[in-house]
């Protein structure tokens, strides 16, 4: 499923993010799996959000409290990630990530749609379990 994801973004992004940007094959590439890696990094990780906001996130509700901070959280990485990885300035990383940020999102909730399984499924193999012990660990934070 991830692949899947991956793929699309590629597609839909990387010619935009070469013109619009300036960045060339490599930078874009770096920028697209810096998106996807920003995503599996903040949802699988825990970091004080539960599977109700992420599922609330990947879903075509409203988002939740949670929710918005953990897409927060995933814009922050994603924008760490873009300057301390692929090598862009501060302002650049920034308007690459404001582009990349509700594409990724916009992919990850087509295939997610508010489903645990499906979630569950997009993280594979070692990703369920970090997924249950940040979610259970957050549980007794609350």
């Amino acid at each position: 499923m991830l692949d899947q994801i991956l793929d699309s973004l590629k597609q839909q992004a990387m010619p935009q993010l070469m013109n619009q940007f300036g960045l060339n094959e490599k930078q874009a590439g770096g920028s697209v799996k810096a998106a996807a890696d920003s995503v599996m990094e903040a949802v699988s990780g825990g970091d004080g959000f539960g599977l109700d906001d992420a599922l609330s996130l990947f879903s075509d509700s409203a988002n939740s409290k949670g929710a918005d901070g953990l897409l927060g959280n995933i814009g922050s990485l994603l924008q760490n990630k873009l300057t301390g990885q692929v090598g862009l300035d501060g302002g650049k990383a920034s308007g690459v990530a404001g582009m990349l940020l509700p594409l990724i999102t916009d992919l990850v909730t087509k295939q997610v749609g508010g489903n645990a399984d499906n979630l569950k499924s997009l993280l594979g193999g070692g990703g369920i379990a970090d997924l249950a012990k940040g979610f259970l660990g957050n549980l007794f934070k609350r």
